[in-house]
């Protein structure tokens, strides 16, 4: 009988998270596993993965909290009549509220996936941010022992978790490449000292910080630099207005959410990760298998294994100060950043969809 699956991810886009589960779902043999997925609202691979015969349920629901009793009773529902479910929840705040919610049962196994660092708990925009982050680490405590596994995707991260909150966690790293030659051809477009080619790729959300690498630009004054922001969110309309503030319109460029992003990689000469925390940075690993330097902020996850802490890559500390002092470093001495990123490229050929597929399957058989 096939092992069934239940993956919930409350808000299932594009994304990091959402791309990781799609890619996963998608390669599992649907032979031995039966996959069901879980959403609010809407899910952005629903067509794909009605394609590859994955069931799709959509929880009407704007908020996670309010969705629990709903999802309670769909899970039970799912789970009925197999003898071997696994639920997996995704992310510190969602995680918690399963194990308050989900009851466990002998047929019923709880995992819970951590994909970004916990150092996001200690950052706060405002004041209900900061209420609601420390009651989030107080939970933690008390409920993550609930799990039969914790999956972290960087050891950054099981590290922490285990120091800070004394949890034994299983490292899986995301499935950043999907093999593909005609996609992965190195950037032959080798910066010569003229116009400087910067590309960054994220969500456009506060914690990625990209208001950082248009100060940086800004306080720089070089009118050789070109920047390329791909990416949709919450903060475009203010990162649009910033870049006229600090007249950057010229340089600056937003191509909102791509699906392909090759073709912009391979004239970058630069590539920046501006985020204060990041679970395991996709676009970074794109950029580095297309062998373009990079400058990325600590951001606390799996950016230290993908660069092993800047031996292939450039750490910047916190502020756009530290960032533009790199970035003038690679316009005077771009060398160095080329040699660290040949040894990058060797480096992220082992986070790949086959391997992680093949440590899933074997952590999904040994719970």
């Amino acid at each position: 009988m096939k092992v069934n699956l239940i993956f919930f991810l409350a808000r299932f886009g594009l994304g990091g998270a959402g791309n990781s589960i799609f890619r996963l779902c998608t390669s599992l043999d649907k032979k031995k596993y039966k996959i069901n997925i879980i959403c609010l609202n809407k899910c952005a691979y629903e067509h794909k993965f009605r394609k590859n015969k994955i069931r799709v349920y959509k929880i009407k629901s704007n908020r996670t909290l309010y969705s629990m009793f709903k999802l309670k009773k769909l899970v039970k529902k799912i789970s009925k009549n197999h003898k071997d479910t696994i639920f997996i929840s995704n992310i510190n705040y969602t995680n918690i509220l399963c194990a308050l919610f989900i009851e466990k049962k002998p047929n019923l196994k709880l995992i819970a996936i951590e994909r970004t660092p916990f150092q996001e708990l200690e950052i706060y925009f405002d004041t209900i941010d900061f209420i609601k982050k420390n009651i989030i680490k107080i939970l933690i405590c008390f409920f993550y022992n609930k799990f039969d596994k914790i999956i972290c995707n960087s050891r950054y991260i099981s590290n922490y978790l285990r120091k800070k909150y004394n949890f034994k966690s299983t490292t899986i790293h995301p499935p950043s490449l999907i093999y593909n030659k005609k996609k992965q051809i190195l950037n032959k477009y080798k910066f010569d000292g003229r116009t400087l080619n910067i590309s960054s790729i994220c969500r456009l959300s506060k914690e990625k910080a990209i208001h950082d690498i248009l100060y940086a630009l800004n306080y720089l004054k070089q009118k050789e630099i070109n920047l390329n922001i791909i990416g949709d969110g919450p903060e475009k309309e203010n990162l649009i207005n910033l870049t006229k503030k600090l007249n950057l319109n010229k340089n600056v460029k937003f191509y909102g959410y791509k699906n392909e992003i090759f073709s912009i990689l391979k004239k970058t000469h630069l590539y920046i990760n501006s985020s204060y925390f990041e679970g395991f940075p996709n676009s970074v690993v794109e950029a580095a298998i297309s062998g373009i330097p990079i400058i990325s902020s600590q951001s606390h996850g799996g950016i230290n294994e993908i660069l092993m802490n800047g031996k292939f890559g450039t750490i910047y500390g916190k502020g756009y100060l530290d960032l533009a002092s790199k970035i003038k470093k690679f316009y005077q001495n771009p060398k160095i950043f080329y040699q660290k990123a040949i040894l990058a490229r060797k480096n992220v050929m082992k986070f790949s969809l086959l391997n992680h597929k093949k440590n899933f399957e074997k952590m999904l058989d040994n719970i």
